[in-house]
């Protein structure tokens, strides 16, 4: 299903329910969706969600070092709502046998890390977290 009917069925349902804090969350990301076709470069609804996501968690790291737990656990709340509609990233193992079966299939060597990684996660866009791809491209090509 795509992602904005599926928001939209959504909010109706935490209207129903009367869940203010999903709403608040689900009326803020149908925004973001909607606002893809205006993004220069064109982006889509799924990718400005996951950006939604991704400045949630900086968001939540910046909170944490200014040492406000209350507003962490306000985020904490929101973002596990968020990724309730971000596509599943692969665990740390599958990411790691897709990038054994990556190096090998190519020569890198570790000055190269930062093409392998740009290369690697083209390839797998959308299905790998690129910062856990990144390290172990890097500690794999040191460790060769």
């Amino acid at each position: 299903m795509e992602i904005i009917p599926k928001l939209q069925e959504d909010m109706k349902a935490a209207m129903k329910a009367g869940e203010k804090d999903k709403l608040l969350v689900i009326r803020t990301l149908l925004s973001e969706a909607k606002n893809a076709d205006i993004q220069s470069p064109k982006k889509t609804p799924e990718q400005m969600v996951e950006a939604y996501g991704k400045k949630l968690k900086g968001t939540i790291a910046e909170y944490e070092k200014l040492n406000k737990p209350d507003e962490v656990a306000k985020l904490n709340v929101e973002l596990a709502i968020v990724e309730a509609y971000l596509p599943k990233k692969l665990d740390e193992a599958a990411t790691g046998k897709l990038v054994d079966e990556f190096l090998a299939a190519n020569s890198f060597t570790e000055k190269d890390a930062g093409k392998a990684t740009g290369m690697f996660t083209k390839q797998h866009a959308g299905t790998v977290d690129g910062g856990l791809a990144a390290k172990l491209i890097r500690a794999k090509l040191a460790g060769k």
